[in-house]
Order: C-alpha cells, then structure tokens, then sequence
C-alpha cells in the first residue's frame, strides 16, 4: 500500500471531522508497521503501545482465562483500530491482539500522542473524541450480545449476569 493510500484510509477511520492541516499533524506522529500472519501486535498486560490502524488485514482479539488459556473475543478486519483503551487510559493491554493475516497499519505511539498532548494539539483532542465514539460503538455492541445472552440463559446464568451488571455500574461510578 502506498503511502497515499494509507494516509487516505487513515482519514477515514481516525481523522473523521479534521482540518487537512490537524489530519497531517496525526499522519506525521504515527510509523507504518506491518505485521505476518500470526504475529502477536499487543500482548494483555503489556505497557500500552498506543494506537493502531489497521488498514490492511484482520485480526483477533483474545483474554487469558484463569486457567492460563487463550479465549477469542472478536476478530475485526481492517480498516478499523485496535489499542484504543491503552492509548486513551495509559494503563496496560486489556487483551492480547494477534495477526490472523498479514496485516499493514499505522501506529501511533503513546509517547507521540503525549506530545501531541502536552503541545495542546488540537488534533490530539479529536482523536480521544472519535476513540470516544469508538469505544461507546463497541460498548453497545456488548450490552447488545449480553441481553442476548440474558434471553437465552438458564436462571443461574441471569443471576450471573446481573450480578455482573451491577459489578460493572458500581465500578463505574466516579
């Protein structure tokens, strides 16, 4: 992919809503990766890396279990990001995201966008707004698979389930 191209995909999934001049300022902080088939991108429980555009390729998400095994939570295919919470938050990979084709993208980096930050960068601004919208997007889609879920689960699971519910509503409270 040329670098006209990726800067184009770039726009769409993460510069919606931007001046020409704040969409550059993001495209200059960010480094091109690509990545094989099969290769680890973030590791769960890693220090954040930051953000990655995917703009080629697909990848999966996955959650240690407590008993040390891999489970898959979604796969995603480009264009899309992945290592939005860790760039937002700061706090360590919440999963682990590994290629599951070869994958071309765009990282930019937690100590990039910290500069971003700290110079005011309006742009840097945007990005944590549509990582905001991104965020919410995916957040609705699991209360969506929950009631799911819900509907379809035996007395003991509801309990379960609203148990976590309110595990989730107490935690968030600030």
């Amino acid at each position: 992919m040329t670098n006209s191209e990726a800067a184009k995909l770039v726009r769409t999934v993460l510069c919606r809503g931007m001046t020409f001049e704040q969409t550059e300022q993001i495209l200059k902080a960010m480094v091109a990766v690509n990545v094989e088939t099969g290769a680890v991108l973030y590791q769960e429980g890693e220090k954040a890396k930051g953000l990655f555009v995917l703009l080629t390729g697909g990848v999966e998400i996955l959650r240690r279990q407590p008993d040390g095994s891999e489970q898959r939570i979604a796969t995603v295919e480009a264009p899309t990001v992945v290592g939005e919470m860790s760039l937002i938050t700061d706090r360590p990979h919440s999963a682990t995201v590994r290629a599951l084709s070869a994958c071309e993208g765009r990282l930019l980096t937690r100590s990039q966008f910290e500069r971003l930050l700290q110079a005011d960068s309006l742009a840097a601004y945007k990005v944590v707004l549509i990582l905001a919208d991104v965020i919410a997007r995916r957040l609705t889609k699991m209360d969506e698979k929950v009631l799911e879920l819900t509907r379809a689960g035996s007395a003991t699971r509801l309990a379960e389930i609203a148990a976590y519910n309110q595990k989730l509503i107490n935690e968030w409270s600030l």
